[in-house]
């Protein structure tokens, strides 16, 4: 018993050395942080002494650790292991949500443009764009689920991210920005001038906006992509959003946000099925997102 508490402490006080240096502070600055004396810090990174349960989860706070990780696992080689995770992870969850929603917008616009030719059955396109957009909720589904396992293990991270890519991301963040409203704003132009462009006879202006969707999935991608890449970036939020009490707060958005989305699944398919509103009864989508935020901002502001 006394050899594994003895191991404990060791492993505590070199792991808040680690924690320590790497967080550039001395011993005098972290006893300030803690309201101790430098000489209990230095007894406890020597191992000659263990910290109270709540000086351990303040240090836990301090470093955006866990408390296990603190005491009996090797932090540096913990980190090296949690950073290539969580970079693989992020990259990943990147990737496939901006293809899930690349793909659902990729689904109407589908729809637009072959209902311009004319010559393609309704129920044909009503069953590509289904296809499609199913295809696409599975995938946001799948992610959604895959991230939510993921932050269950990893509740707390370290911020690994180095201040050189974090100012290289910086550097270029606007340009991507200013891509994505400007590719929205060109098709626009396509889509505001659909009616009054040439097409042959057979063809009417749907395939315009069909394109104008092209664009605006193009755009969206790229919008997606960079504030999900600002996102991972931001450790201090990740760290917040995974707080017990803050996951509280974030199930009420969540369970109003899923019943807006619910509702718009519904009159979707009612407006489709039974009114045969195929082409514009995808809206519901859009204005449900925007019904979205704004519970979002007002379940907030009373927060």
């Amino acid at each position: 018993m006394k050899k594994e508490k003895g191991k404990t402490m060791s492993l505590f006080g070199e792991n808040l050395q680690y924690y320590r240096k790497r967080n550039d502070m001395t011993q005098e600055q972290l006893a300030e942080r803690l309201e101790v004396s430098r000489q209990t810090v230095s007894k406890w990174e020597a191992g000659a002494s263990f910290a109270e349960m709540e000086k351990l989860l303040q240090l836990c706070g301090l470093f955006s650790c866990d408390l296990d990780t603190l005491l009996r696992k090797d932090a540096s080689a913990t980190e090296v292991e949690d950073n290539r995770q969580h970079r693989e992870h992020m990259k990943e969850y990147r990737k496939w949500i901006t293809c899930g929603t690349a793909m659902l917008i990729f689904s109407v616009a589908v729809y637009e443009i072959l209902a311009g030719f004319g010559r393609v059955d309704e129920v044909i396109l009503n069953i590509l764009f289904m296809m499609i957009a199913i295809v696409a909720i599975l995938i946001l589904v799948v992610q959604g689920m895959k991230d939510s396992d993921y932050r269950k293990k990893h509740p707390v991270i370290q911020d690994f991210y180095t201040a050189e890519e974090k100012e290289e991301f910086d550097r270029h963040y606007p340009t991507k920005i200013a891509t994505g409203i400007g590719t929205i704003l060109i098709g626009g132009l396509v889509g505001m001038n659909g009616d009054s462009l040439p097409l042959p006879k057979y063809m009417n202006e749907e395939f315009y906006y069909g394109i104008f969707l092209l664009f605006v999935m193009a755009a969206v991608s790229i919008l997606t992509y960079t504030g999900l890449q600002k996102q991972e970036f931001n450790v201090e939020m990740y760290n917040k959003e995974n707080d017990p009490k803050a996951k509280k707060e974030n199930s009420l958005v969540a369970v109003w946000c899923g019943c807006i989305m619910l509702i718009a699944t519904i009159l979707f398919l009612i407006a489709g099925l039974v009114f045969r509103l195929w082409e514009i009864c995808w809206i519901v989508y859009p204005v449900g997102g925007l019904i979205c935020g704004m519970v979002t901002l007002i379940l907030n502001r009373q927060k």
